[in-house]
């Protein structure tokens, strides 16, 4: 211990770093203004930040200096009991090491790592200070370095915030392209056919009329939902793929359709989330392919993701997702790119049903994609994605 040096600083780089923290824009930007000011704050070459995800419960690697690239073998995840790191998170406590090889909690008892210095961002995660040599961290050197992860989180906070303001406005701006087109469209048929009605007496006008005011409700009650729920995924748990489909089916409004599912498999999601997608996918269904469409559900596994041709047939392999097709007249494949854009909202002959959809295997991490069913109609597929589940992630 007597060779070990105390942590210098440079109180102008300090500054210099805090500056640039309060005018990024974006998560990513943030993390690697925090690494590129290591060595010029604290004199320190090693140096990382781990970002908190909620839904895998882990702390993923979001940024790291030069020399810390050079000494790891990257990318490296703490989760629950298996890391100082993730002890000093979880209990929102600063921790100082100045003889790491001392402490029984290491993530890697090899690590080259002689003194470190573990700095909690509250709930987004943490970041990792540390020397190749033996340096102890005095009083005002950790001061300082809990002044910086301050400053490192009020700006992702702020980042935090401007996202979930562009993102209001982007949906408000989307509920005005909505109101302003799709709802203007089934108004003109009501409003001619009344008029219809008034010039000749007819009421089998009255029909079309009807229908337009049914196209107008579903999508008003489109809107609320968006309006009150969002597109947040909030209680995710294990849920029979069989079992949610047949619930939603009772609810959906599919007539003289038929159902048949080929097999379940458990699905990690939100289960109200999950009634959405699949009500809108049978509505989907039923509102192009005709009342009396057939409409098949069922697992996808990774052998080629073939569909189960009977419901009892096992399926063999690694299960990936899901499948809603049915046997209706299919999408062009001119329009297959646009159907189920997370942005486009309006404009479209589906309305805010398929795009409800997307955005909710989005919000999942999730990706879905549509090709032809086996009966020539529509074939939606959701699988596992790589994106991130966390709500705020602009990277």
């Amino acid at each position: 211990m007597g060779g070990e040096l105390p942590v210098t600083f440079d109180l102008d780089s300090f500054e210099a770093v805090t500056r640039q923290l309060m005018t990024a824009e974006s998560e990513r930007e943030i993390c690697e203004i925090a690494m590129s000011g290591i060595s010029s704050v604290f004199d320190l070459p090693l140096g990382a930040l781990w970002l908190y995800d909620s839904d895998a419960t882990e702390l993923q690697l979001a940024a790291s200096t030069e020399r810390a690239d050079e000494v790891f073998d990257w990318p490296v995840t703490y989760r629950p009991g298996n890391s100082l790191s993730w002890e000093a998170f979880e209990q929102d406590e600063v921790r100082t090491y100045s003889e790491l090889d001392s402490e029984r909690s290491q993530y890697n008892k090899n690590s080259p790592v002689s003194s470190e210095i573990i700095l909690p961002l509250a709930e987004y995660g943490v970041i990792n200070i540390g020397s190749l040599t033996p340096v102890t961290f005095d009083d005002e050197a950790v001061r300082l370095a809990q002044m910086y992860a301050t400053h490192v989180q009020a700006a992702l906070q702020k980042a935090e915030r401007e996202h979930d303001l562009r993102v209001q406005r982007d949906r408000m701006e989307q509920f005005i392209g909505v109101v302003s087109h799709d709802l203007r469209n089934p108004l003109h048929v009501v409003e001619g056919r009344i008029e219809l009605v008034r010039e000749t007496g007819d009421l089998s006008h009255l029909d079309d009329a009807a229908e337009g005011v049914a196209r107008m409700e579903s999508l008003i009650n489109d809107l609320l939902t968006l309006a009150k729920e969002g597109y947040a995924v909030e209680d995710r748990t294990a849920i029979s793929l069989d079992a949610i489909v047949e619930q939603t089916w009772e609810m959906a409004r599919t007539a003289d359709a038929t159902l048949k599912i080929e097999g379940s498999a458990p699905v990690f999601g939100d289960q109200n989330r999950l009634k959405q997608v699949f009500e809108n996918l049978f509505q989907n269904a039923a509102d192009h392919a005709g009342e009396d469409v057939t409409v098949w559900v069922g697992p996808l596994v990774d052998s080629g993701a073939a569909e189960i041709d009977r419901a009892d047939e096992r399926t063999e392999g690694r299960v990936i997702g899901f499948y809603v097709a049915d046997d209706g007249p299919g999408i062009p494949s001119d329009k297959l790119n646009d159907l189920l854009s997370v942005d486009a909202l309006s404009g479209s002959d589906s309305g805010l049903g398929l795009s409800i959809v997307a955005q909710i295997i989005d919000a999942h991490g999730w990706d879905i994609a549509v090709t032809e069913s086996r009966a020539g109609g529509a074939r939606f597929e959701v699988t596992d994605g790589t994106k991130p589940v966390s709500p705020f992630h602009s990277w």
